[in-house]
This record gives C-alpha cells, structure tokens and sequence, in this order.
C-alpha cells in the first residue's frame, strides 16, 4: 500500500540528490530538504533536465530519476575521492593550469614514470601542457578510467594510491 509518507520520502530523497548535485552543476540553486514537491523542486528538476538534455517537464519521469541518480552517484564518488587528499587540488586540473598543483602532479608523474616505462615523464613546469595531459591520459587508461587527459579527484587518488603503492615497496625493499 502507498502512503503520503512513501511520497514524502521518495521526495526528500530527490531533494538529496538535486542538493548534491548543486555542488557541482553551477545553474542548479541549492534549497532545504522538506519532502514537498513544491514550484522550488519542480525548477529545480527542469533545471537538472536542461542541464543533462532531457525533455524540461518538471516531473521526473524513468529516464530522468535514472539521469539524476547516476550523477548524483558520480558526485558522491568525487567527493569521496577528495576527502583526505592530502595535498587541496583545485579540480578538474586540465590544458592551461598552471601552479603548485601542476608542479606536483608533473613530479609524482616523473617518478611514476620510471615505473611505468610507457608514460613519458612530463618535464615540471607547473603549467599542465600537452605532455602532462598526455600523461593523465595514459595513466588513466592504465586504471581503467575515462581517458579525458583532465586531471579530475578520481584520477588524482588513483594516481596518489599508486604512487604511494610504489614508494612503500621502494623503502621496504631499500631500492
């Protein structure tokens, strides 16, 4: 049997995810979790449908739940990712950043490198080139992760894992 309770509560869980993904979507507001699908949540859902190429209804029909699930799925795994980085990255690093988080990058990629006999070394300038995007690109094929050559938090841990992976084996085994 369905209740307004199982309606109020399919709600707030939309408005979780509509919430989540205002972190990462720019045009979507971010409003309060109240469990009523009031004119707020139905803009919100057109907002989210403009954005994600959908028909702009407002109400969240199968492929609409599905799209909204599976971004919001996304964001929470980034999120994950960058909690406990222990270096702030300004994500996505991508074609023409420059800085200290490019000159990190473009160094444990170096060392990364002569690991990874295929992944050439990026020379460390702190400005995310051709070269260091070729080598994201590169390592995130070997992770079996999009291959974008955009440095995302995703790809950052994948890439911290390994490398710390590495250094560990380096000390235990005094190379």
């Amino acid at each position: 049997m369905y209740d307004v309770s199982d309606r109020k509560n399919a709600v707030k869980t939309l408005q979780t995810c509509l919430l989540e993904l205002s972190r990462v979507i720019p045009e979507l507001p971010s409003h309060a979790v109240d469990g009523v699908f009031s004119e707020t949540t139905r803009d919100d859902v057109m907002i989210f449908q403009t954005h994600a190429g959908l028909p702009c209804t407002g109400t969240v029909d199968a492929d609409t739940w599905a799209a909204i699930k599976r971004e919001y799925d996304e964001a929470v795994e980034v999120r994950e990712c960058e909690k406990g980085l222990p270096f702030p990255m300004p994500f996505p690093l991508a074609l023409g950043a420059r800085g200290t988080p490019v000159t990190l990058l473009q160094s444990v990629i170096g060392d990364l490198s002569d690991v990874y006999r295929t992944i050439p070394a990026p020379t460390v300038t702190g400005r995310y080139g051709s070269p260091t995007a070729y080598a994201v690109g590169l390592l995130q094929r070997r992770y079996g992760l999009p291959e974008t050559g955009t440095l995302d938090a995703l790809t950052w841990r994948r890439i911290l894992n390994d490398y710390t992976a590495r250094t560990q084996l380096s000390k235990t085994l005094d190379l």
